[in-house]
């Protein structure tokens, strides 16, 4: 994970995987928040849990997988 800093798109990425993995509702919630309010669009507030993690996680997978598909810089 060292090779993925947080704040990076596939880093957090990472991360959420790992905390969804890790199948603890209130920590999901609590990192759900946290991604939302610092780089994502979110979900209404009521929606539950699960629902707004999954609608997170299609998120940060669509911009992790468009980066991917950009070529790599010259020399790399």
């Amino acid at each position: 994970m060292n090779q993925h800093p947080q704040g990076t798109d596939i880093g957090d990425y990472v991360r959420f995987i790992l905390v969804l993995a890790a199948q603890n509702d209130s920590q999901t919630l609590a990192v759900t928040e946290k991604l939302t309010d610092a780089y994502w669009t979110g979900t209404a507030r009521g929606v539950p849990t699960r629902a707004r993690a999954l609608h997170l996680l299609g998120q940060m997978l669509a911009r992790v997988g468009a980066g991917l598909t950009r070529p790599a810089p010259a020399g790399q």
